[in-house]
């Protein structure tokens, strides 16, 4: 039985970036977000009585035709 024939060193290749990864030719710059006014009102919830619904089904959407 032969020995395998002996191969020269494979060059190194170079690093693979990861999947998805894009190399761009200089680095972003970010756009300053603009500051919120301080007179804007909150967000409205309603907490008034809750109201029960009746329940939902396909049923009760088809009566309609």
């Amino acid at each position: 039985m032969n020995p395998p024939p002996h191969q020269a060193p494979q060059p190194s290749a170079p690093r693979r970036r990861p999947y998805g990864s894009v190399r761009l030719p200089a680095p972003l710059t970010v756009a300053p977000s603009r500051p919120r006014p301080e007179t804007a009102p909150a967000a409205r919830r309603w907490y008034g009585p809750r109201i029960p619904l009746p329940l939902l089904s396909i049923a009760t959407l088809r009566r309609g035709d």
